[in-house]
Parts: C-alpha cells; structure tokens; sequence
C-alpha cells in the first residue's frame, strides 16, 4: 500500500487547521487533498514531507528529555528533578 497524502497527513497528529498552516495552504484545499490525494501537487507533496521531518525530530527531542529526566529522578530516589 502506498503513502499518499491522506496517509501522510494523518500522521501529522494536529488538526486540520494547524496541518492547513503548516502546508501553507487554505483548509478547504487541505480537505480537497485528503479525499483526493491523486490531485496534491508534488511541492505539497514536499512540503508535507519537511513538516513530518521536523515534527519528529522535534518528537525524538522531547523523548530524550523524558527519558533524560526519568533517569535523572531515578537517581534522586524517584522524587521529581
């Protein structure tokens, strides 16, 4: 199966109004895409794929301050840091 905008869009975990902002692009259009994928042009396409990027690197960041803190408190005897 493969990804296509719909796909890709719902893993963007924000609403459609925020993946709208993000896409630079009107929500009516956003909404456009997603029940037609075949119709997204390839820059959107792109730029789709440069926010996911981001938002997980952004997502691996905030992991690794957790994991950090979590050992950090398991250090102190459990309390919080």
């Amino acid at each position: 199966m493969p990804l296509d905008f719909r796909r890709a869009a719902d893993l963007f975990a924000g609403s459609e109004k925020e993946l709208a902002m993000a896409l630079a692009c009107p929500l009516e259009t956003l909404r456009t895409y997603r029940k037609q994928p075949d119709r997204v042009p390839p820059a959107v396409l792109a730029r789709l794929g440069r926010v996911l990027i981001d938002r997980g690197r952004a997502m691996v960041r905030v992991g690794e301050m957790l994991s950090e803190q979590a050992t950090g408190a398991e250090g102190n005897g459990g309390g919080t840091p």
